[in-house]
């Protein structure tokens, strides 16, 4: 991709970060937050997986965070898998090796977008970038996220503090389906999670999903990505 990245906008940077765990991920997106906003950028867009992790959002504290749980704590964490009360909107997700994770920390004030406008159009990444894979993914008005043959395929959920915005979205490409279980999926217990192994769709290279979807975000949110070094992305966030 090349640097140039529009009239009028700042810079926009992508990264993949590989394997990276989850509170570190979080941390690191909201020191970017305040480069976007302390230098004009019109932010970072990283690329990522997480070691088995169960997120809570906002609207899950407490005793009802805990009703999103179908497994208990102590099981939970025999298990390996993490769980993290986080500051994004929706409920319960589940992240884990296999699955693509997006977190844009952009500014909607440079990309001209309200929250809205901009949650509608990383959904339309996801369904235009699986079309362009050959996967017939799609919205339903009733749920979130991205749907295929009835199941989920891909969890949308953000955060935006002075427009800018943190988290994101996470594709199922190929992961444990049987991690879903141990929660209520975005607070939706009677439809399930599935991936694009478990739909029987061609499973694609990681850096060619990252460029379709990449390719997507240049056109619905007129940006154009330069790419930088997960290193660098990581000193950034410490300056």
């Amino acid at each position: 991709m090349g640097r140039g990245t529009g009239e009028g906008m700042g810079a926009v940077f992508w990264s993949d970060l590989g394997l990276a765990p989850y509170r570190e991920t979080v941390a690191l997106q909201g020191r970017l937050r305040a480069r976007v906003l302390s230098r004009s950028l019109a932010g970072y867009i990283l690329f990522l997986e997480h070691p088995p992790t169960i997120t809570l959002g906002h609207s899950l504290r407490g005793d009802e965070g805990r009703s999103a749980l179908r497994t208990g704590l102590s099981e939970l964490e025999r298990a390996g898998i993490a769980v993290v009360e986080v500051d994004r909107g929706g409920k319960a997700t589940y992240h884990g090796p296999g699955q693509l994770v997006c977190y844009p920390v952009v500014s909607l004030k440079e990309l001209h977008l309200g929250v809205k406008r901009y949650v509608g159009r990383l959904m339309e990444v996801v369904v235009e970038g699986l079309s362009e894979l050959g996967v017939a993914a799609e919205l339903d008005p009733s749920y979130p996220g991205v749907w295929c043959q009835g199941a989920k395929l891909a969890a949308v959920g953000i955060r935006v503090e002075e427009r800018v915005t943190t988290h994101g979205f996470a594709v199922n490409v190929a992961p444990d389906l049987a991690a879903f279980r141990h929660i209520v999926p975005c607070g939706i217990s009677d439809r399930p999670v599935t991936s694009l192994a478990g739909l029987g769709a061609r499973v694609p290279a990681r850096e060619e999903l990252i460029r379709v979807l990449l390719g997507q975000m240049r056109l619905k949110l007129k940006i154009e990505p330069a790419y930088l070094a997960p290193e660098q992305v990581w000193a950034e966030g410490k300056e």
